[in-house]
């Protein structure tokens, strides 16, 4: 070999708690390897008197039918070539991973060896020396449980056992990939990305839940922390990464490594895909926040995670606080402000942070129909967050990300405090109600405005703005007065014609129902309109009336 491959057996002795171990042993292998322990995994391959060629090519399953290694049927030997091939196609087929290197076996059959034995571990693969290529590639084998008799639950419909035999397929097959395009990677992103392919792979399986646990429950740790099972719980880290920057972007990761160390190669990958590995990081935090009794429906089993843990939940203003688990380097931290005053007011944030990191903070506003997110502070060490109308919002919440050394827990505090909302009040005339239907709404929604007889000309516009108080769209009338007409007959020559607003491209429509003096505008947001809150304002009025779009 040009590299030495020396590793111990680390994963024998493993107890049979629900441990990431038991899910996928390579974890301790990749480990011993980097750590250069010594004894040879070429001396731990099986030997298996039967074996079966997947007729797609790619996979010997060698197995036994009788013994300690005895699988239950043939049967169950022929399923697993069928998710082995499945996950193949997927990997190499559909996302264009490089092929891994075969091992160079008299008798392997030009295949990629897997073994169904008695493991302590639902699969695990063991590398066995160096590839053809100039980078550090890999050749290796699996090795996967004979028959899942002591399977935990999953929500597969064809049952667990057919639930962990796949959900091994996608991980440790990845795993096999990784060997190939960077044999010494950091386990850290070896396994945070093999627990996102599982469930990209096959989702209704959702044997990933309960890792991202180790995750929710030590938010604080970096994303490189290989103590423990932090990075099992990155899976989802993994699963946004996906969704923002698309399914290229953790191939091109994987397959940069081919050519520089796996960190270097998520920031040159973050810098061309996204903008940047600190906003990416930023940005999941927020959404991070948003999962079990706080989601919102981003991630597709949000709902079924455990929630992120939060340093402090505030109820009573002013506020103030700092951490008792300080974050490292590219970790997180969480604070969640609740009971804010019914009355329409803005929260004002003050951030200090240490000088020693670059700090990234987000402001995430909840309510149970909607989600707004503000970026805070992007890479300063203090600043101010004012989150508009916070009365309006189930919670408020801060995610805080220093940027900085991964073994470094980095220092910050900050104070909070209820300050009068940032358009200023003033009533609407008595003379004018407005109504808003339906609401929430999808497509369009319709906006009432009646007077009481007083005042017959319409208001000059109409105003949408956002929860951060930008106008996003206007709805304009003629500039001419609308008298309003005695008749109670309703026909089309009654009605005065209102331009069309082409702002946003949104079409709107004005028109007077004369009899009962009520003026109506149907808003249409454009596509690019996200989820979430907006306000009307009738002319120049300062009051706002809520309504909500859901998408």
């Amino acid at each position: 070999m040009r590299r030495a491959l020396t590793i111990i057996l680390a994963v024998s002795a493993i107890a049979f708690a629900r441990v990431p171990e038991h899910k996928s042993g390579t974890i301790a292998i990749m480990q011993a390897v980097r750590e250069g322990r010594s004894i040879s995994s070429m001396a731990m391959r099986p030997s298996l008197p039967y074996f079966y060629d997947t007729p797609e090519g790619n996979f010997r399953i060698h197995y036994d039918l009788a013994g300690h290694n005895a699988v239950d049927s043939v049967g169950y030997v022929h399923k697993m070539g069928e998710y082995l091939e499945y996950c193949w196609d997927f990997y190499i087929d559909t996302l264009g991973y490089l092929p891994p290197p075969l091992e160079d076996l008299p008798d392997g059959g030009g295949r990629h060896q897997v073994y169904l034995r008695n493991i302590s571990a639902y699969g695990q693969v063991w590398p066995t020396g160096d590839g053809p290529q100039d980078w550090i590639d890999w050749t290796s084998y699996m090795e996967i449980d004979n028959n899942f008799n002591d399977v935990y639950p999953n929500d597969d419909p064809e049952g667990p056992v057919a639930g962990a035999m796949k959900v091994t397929c996608a991980h440790e097959f990845h795993h096999v990939i990784q060997y190939g395009l960077r044999g010494t990677s950091g386990a850290w992103i070896a396994e945070l990305t093999s627990v996102y392919y599982e469930e990209r792979i096959y989702p209704q399986v959702n044997d990933y839940v309960w890792l991202i646990d180790y995750l929710s429950s030590n938010p604080e740790q970096p994303l490189d922390w290989e103590s423990g099972y932090h990075m099992y719980g990155l899976g989802i880290f993994a699963q946004y990464m996906a969704e923002a920057a698309g399914d290229e972007f953790l191939v091109s990761v994987w397959d940069t490594m081919r050519f520089m160390p796996d960190w270097q190669a998520l920031e040159t990958m973050s810098d061309i895909y996204y903008h940047g590995l600190d906003l990416l990081l930023a940005n999941f935090s927020a959404r991070a926040l948003l999962i079990g009794s706080r989601d919102d429906g981003f991630f597709p089993d949000g709902a079924l995670l455990s929630d992120m843990r939060v340093e402090t939940t505030h109820r009573t203003y002013p506020a103030s606080g700092t951490s008792t688990n300080r974050p490292y380097g590219y970790g997180m931290n969480f604070v969640v402000f609740e009971g804010i005053p019914t009355e329409d007011c803005d929260l004002e944030i003050s951030f200090n942070g240490s000088p020693s990191a670059s700090w990234f903070v987000r402001a995430i506003w909840k309510s149970r129909d909607s989600v707004q997110i503000f970026d805070a502070i992007d890479g300063d060490t203090t600043g101010v967050i004012v989150v508009p109308f916070a009365n309006r919002a189930d919670f408020v919440g801060l995610s805080i990300v220093p940027i900085g050394d991964t073994r470094t827990r980095y220092l910050y505090s900050y104070s909070a405090d209820i300050v009068p909302a940032n358009i200023a009040e003033r009533p609407v005339p008595r003379d004018f109600s407005i109504r808003a239907y339906p609401n929430p709404f999808n497509a369009s929604v319709t906006i009432s405005i009646e007077s009481d007889g007083a005042i017959h000309e319409l208001p000059q516009h109409v105003e949408i703005y956002d929860l951060a108080g930008r106008r996003v769209d206007v709805i304009a009338n003629s500039g001419q007065p609308v008298i309003a007409r005695s008749t109670a007959t309703r026909n089309l020559a009654q009605y005065d014609e209102i331009s069309r607003s082409a702002r946003n491209d949104s079409e709107t429509v004005m028109e007077e129902l004369a009899p009962s003096h009520k003026y109506e505008t149907t808003w249409s947001p454009p596509e690019h309109f996200s989820s979430g809150l907006y306000f009307i304002r009738v002319g120049e009025s300062r009051s706002l009336y809520p309504i909500t779009l859901l998408k």
